[in-house]
């Protein structure tokens, strides 16, 4: 079990050096940007393709938010190493 805790714990701390990572950031800000603007800016005809920005942009944040669930799980991982003397 604390093995697999470690391996949790490791996961955590990467996803958070990659998410805090500038170039990383720098992309995921760029691209939510052009999309929400061509999104907001596409004229009302254009059903399909606003459909396709919508989906881009919701996948883009179900990178993140997989990330952001990488990290708590690290952390509560951590946690519980510690109260095991583990780390």
């Amino acid at each position: 079990m604390s093995a697999d805790h470690e391996h949790d714990a490791r996961r955590g701390e990467q996803a958070v050096a990659l998410l805090n990572h500038p170039l990383l950031r720098e992309a995921f800000d760029k691209i939510k940007s052009e999309l929400t603007d061509a999104w907001i800016s596409s004229p009302a005809r254009d059903v399909e393709g606003r459909e396709s920005l919508y989906l881009s942009l919701k996948l883009l944040n179900q990178v993140e938010s997989h990330m952001t669930s990488v990290i708590n799980t690290g952390k509560m991982a951590e946690v519980l190493l510690s109260r095991r003397g583990m780390k």
